[in-house]
């Protein structure tokens, strides 16, 4: 049979028919689009290095304005840079009225007019060499701090160092100068950031420091800066010192930390990197900053992301010239990543390094490619409309039929509610519900157990059966005509039906299976339809939970105050025939044999010796381990001629007193041994046991008128 096609895929088939006819009509808008997109992204990115380039020049410039603010006091003689108390209050002031300076030092030296050496250095007059300096110290948050005046000295051939170390927020001269203890200072007017900005090359001109250690700080707390110089004069034109402001790198990175876009976690990385790919700024705070072979300082973090280790590498950096800007891609993890590069004039040759993920300004193309979809699709989705209303009906009702069937199938016959918008459907499944109806009736009437093998298994019962070993209780109530005779009937089987319930609640408890109820009577078989290991066992202990269950209800109030009864049992285990017998039309599963005679003996057996449980022998070799038994005698039941053991079932193993059982078996040893008299004598210590007192009386018996020489000790049973 050819393979046919569910609703599900022909609505499938047409639903990708639309769609390939869409993605025709709409894959040149959609290139034209992310051309569009991109080029939009290559402004965005160039625009964000703007950005940076003018907040680098306006953090840089912080620095400059401060030293050419120095210079116009000098030049205009508002300061006087001899005058030390002068020059720290103004130094104070600078670095107090602007918090981007890290420090503003003047390095005094004195020379009539700029004369140079043949090395291009200026001549210096051998007096007046020192040096002033404030410089912030920041707290650990990185936030406020306190200023600190820091001034180089000579001292008896030596230099030393004076420090006037500032609470926070404290005035001018809040704090007293100190000196250091050591002359260890060195001769201010040697260092780089004098000897190059005082040069013939560079003299009167603004000069720019790349990354390099705080002078101001020891070596153990030094910090990483940025320094903008140039040598002063004053009104005459004689050199005055160099002036220097510095900027720390961390207020650098804060720079370039600024967010492109106002999108939630905008992927976009900036960075300031050098002409061959190294970072000036930190792109984690933390990063650690280590000098270079070429005792240069630059960033070397310890987690670079992989997109900006691609772009420091990128060639279109290395080839960017002093004012230009480049662009460049690259994939980085099956990711594309587009990168902008932009030279930031008037530094050491810095760039500003924009990168981002491609996808993220495709992010919306999926919305803009929907609303160019909308138009042509509204009339689409109303042809559809109802057709998936349909499809969406139909297959709620297909569902509701393939979960019945699947519960049924797992023998769950609950019942549900048979409703759909279809009639069709609807009567599909109130079948199914008539059936789930009829299957749980069905359960009530023949063992469960039976019901659920036949629909598992899907055969049809036949007349038949096949020897099998199986365990039978006959269970008889004791008393219940009496009380019957004396109830109306909705009463009567109120009580009955209690009974049953909960005797049928602890047979069903140890897997056994009811085979049919006799009047007030039960027959339950285990081991059949489905196989149930130990069987003896359990027959054993559902007589217990059946002893102890009526003992409940006849306490109970349910029990409507009627007196409490004896239920007897019955128990043997034996191969007999298990199957289906009857008429073809009307058959019953059960089981037939001598076997199943000998347990309802059994249980008749009960009111001749005034026991409740009596077993065969059969069941007491399997049980054994559990439960404790003792001999009652060898009977001869009603239509048998061979006499049987009976035992009684006490109770389990390990909560009986077997002493008084031990006497009644010695005791019928003795009555079988013809020594009647004897047996007499052991009995009549346990007249309280009913069993000892049948005994007693038939061994009186005997001894008054002794049986015949052949004489075997069975008692025939006469009556049921």
């Amino acid at each position: 049979m050819a393979r046919r096609l569910s609703l599900g895929q022909v609505f499938a088939l047409m639903m990708a028919g639309l769609a390939l006819l869409l993605a025709v009509l709409f894959s040149v808008v959609l290139a034209g689009s992310q051309r569009a997109i991109i080029g939009a992204a290559d402004l965005l990115r160039l625009a964000a290095g703007r950005r940076v380039e003018d907040r680098v020049r306006a953090h840089l410039a912080a620095a400059r304005e401060a030293v050419e603010a120095l210079e116009r006091e000098i030049r205009s003689g508002t300061l006087d840079p001899a005058d030390t108390a002068a020059l720290e209050a103004a130094l104070y002031a600078h670095v107090l009225n602007a918090p981007d300076l890290a420090e503003l030092t003047l390095t005094r030296a004195r020379s009539a007019s700029p004369e140079f050496a043949p090395d291009g250095a200026i001549r210096l007059q051998a007096d007046g060499r020192s040096q002033v300096s404030v410089y912030r110290v920041l707290d650990a948050s990185g936030e406020g701090g306190r200023l600190v005046t820091r001034e180089v000295v000579p001292e008896d051939g030596g230099w030393r160092t004076i420090l006037r170390d500032r609470p926070p927020d404290a005035g001018l001269l809040d704090a007293p100068l100190r000196k250091e203890a050591a002359r260890d200072a060195t001769d201010p007017t040697i260092h780089p950031t004098f000897t190059t900005t005082a040069s013939r090359d560079l003299y009167g001109t603004v000069v720019w420091s790349d990354l390099h250690w705080s002078e101001l700080e020891p070596p153990a707390r030094r910090r990483v800066v940025v320094t903008v110089m140039k040598a002063l004069e004053d009104a005459r034109g004689a050199l005055v010192g160099v002036a220097r402001a510095g900027l720390l790198t961390e207020q650098l990175d804060a720079v370039t930390r600024v967010p492109v876009t106002n999108a939630a976690g905008d992927p976009h990385r900036i960075v300031l990197a050098d002409e061959q790919g190294r970072l000036i700024t930190r792109p984690s705070p933390g990063d650690p900053i280590r000098e270079q072979a070429d005792e240069s300082l630059r960033v070397v973090p310890s987690v670079l992301p992989p997109e900006v280790a691609a772009a420091l590498g990128h060639p279109a950096l290395r080839a960017l010239g002093a004012d230009s800007m480049a662009a460049g891609e690259t994939v980085v993890g099956g990711r594309k990543y587009l990168m902008t590069f932009l030279a930031i004039p008037d530094t050491q040759g810095w760039r500003a390094v924009v990168v981002a993920p491609e996808d993220f300004y495709l992010r919306d193309l999926a919305r803009t490619r929907l609303r160019l979809l909308a138009a042509a699709l509204a009339v689409i989705l109303l042809i559809l409309a109802a057709g998936a209303l349909t499809l969406r009906v139909v297959r709620r009702g297909l569902g509701q039929v393939v979960a019945s069937t699947e519960r049924m199938g797992q023998f769950d016959f609950s019942p549900a509610s048979p409703r759909s918008a279809f009639a069709d459907l609807e009567a599909v499944l109130t079948r199914v519900e008539l059936a789930k109806t009829a299957m749980r009736a069905m359960g009530r009437y023949v063992p469960v157990d039976l019901v659920r093998l036949l629909y598992r298994t899907g055969r049809e019962p036949v007349l038949g059966g096949e020897l099998g070993e199986v365990t039978i209780m006959f269970t008889d109530l004791a008393g219940f005509t009496a009380i019957a005779e004396t109830l109306a009937p909705n009463a009567l089987a109120r009580l009955l039906g209690r009974y049953f319930e909960v005797m049928t609640a602890a047979i069903h408890s140890t897997q056994g299976t009811i085979d049919k109820y006799i009047g007030d009577a039960v027959m339950a078989v285990w081991n059949t339809p489905t196989a149930c290991p130990g069987h003896a066992r359990r027959a054993c202990e559902a007589a217990l939970l059946c002893v102890e269950a009526q003992e409940r209800l006849f306490r109970s109030a349910e029990w409507e105050e009627q007196p409490p009864l004896v239920t007897r049992f019955g128990i043997h285990r034996d191969r007999v025939m298990v199957g289906h017998f009857g008429a073809p039309d009307r058959m019953s599963f059960t089981v037939l044999g001598d076997g199943v005679n000998l347990a309802s003996r059994l249980e008749g057996l009960n009111k001749q010796y005034g026991t409740i449980v009596l077993v065969s022998e059969a069941v007491r070799e399997e049980a054994a381990d559990g439960f404790d038994f003792r001999l009652v005698d060898v009977v001869a039941v009603k239509g048998r001629t061979r006499g049987v053991r009976v035992y009684e079932l006490l109770g389990r193993a390990e909560g009986v007193d077997r002493a008084a059982a031990r006497e009644y078996e010695r005791a019928l040893e003795r009555y079988w041994a013809r020594d009647f008299v004897g047996a007499v004598a052991i009995l009549e210590a346990q007249l309280a046991d009913p069993p000892s007192r049948v005994l007693a009386e038939r061994a009186r018996v005997l001894a008054a008128d002794p049986p015949a020489a052949d004489w075997d000790g069975v008692y025939v049973a006469h009556s049921k």
